[in-house]
């Protein structure tokens, strides 16, 4: 990268690597907490790591990277990802010139009931039951300009996750459901999700060993 690209990349990390993250580990929380099997699931898988697991140890948990993938599918942080093509292309009916400013929607593409049935369902075995390409899922964007933090962005909410659902129970404090809304350049809840801390979680023991809290 030149010099510029890099200054960019950095500054884009900077601002979108923060609230995005944030935001989709809220919405993360949420479903799982408004679906008790699917946080049942995640809880179990969680609790054969045993009581004291490394913590990267969450970032190899199946069905946990396929809860935050469900989550970020759902309700994605950026519904814009703008892009300038350099040569004309076709796509469908269309001729595309070079130098057009098109935009893909994440949201638009995640929801659509073709590629994920019943899009509107928190279902996050969807992941585990097929791959989808990089023209199906595109949270982070597409191709050479895929945001650059994506991998550690997926590893951060498994491990975060894995952290706060481990050790401590939560309740959602209302069953409203929470609106979806634009917050500036990106998407995310209305106000805030408010939940409740329903203290520590006995830790799973050991072979062989007591349990304890």
């Amino acid at each position: 990268m030149t010099e510029v690209e890099l200054i960019d990349q950095l500054r884009g990390l900077l601002f979108a690597g923060h609230e995005t993250t944030a935001v989709s580990l809220a919405w993360t929380l949420y479903w799982l907490h408004r679906e008790p099997s699917t946080l049942e699931r995640v809880l179990a898988e969680i609790d054969a790591l045993g009581p004291h697991p490394d913590p990267n140890e969450y970032t190899s948990l199946p069905y946990l990277e396929a809860a935050c993938l469900e989550g970020l599918r759902i309700h994605p942080p950026v519904i814009d990802v703008g892009r300038v093509p350099r040569s004309p292309f076709e796509l469908a009916r269309y001729t595309i010139p070079a130098g057009e400013g098109i935009c893909p929607s994440p949201l638009l593409l995640h929801h659509r009931e073709d590629i994920y049935p019943e899009p509107s369902r928190f279902r996050p075995s969807r992941f585990l039951d097929r791959k989808f390409s990089p023209f199906e899922y595109i949270p982070f964007g597409g191709g050479g300009r895929r945001c650059l933090g994506a991998a550690f962005a997926i590893a951060e909410m498994k491990i975060v996750l894995g952290t706060l659902l481990a050790g401590h129970r939560f309740r959602l404090a209302s069953d409203t459901p929470v609106a979806y809304v634009r917050r500036s350049i990106t998407m995310g809840p209305r106000g805030s999700i408010p939940m409740i801390y329903g203290g520590k979680r006995a830790v799973p023991p050991a072979a062989g060993q007591p349990r304890s809290s």
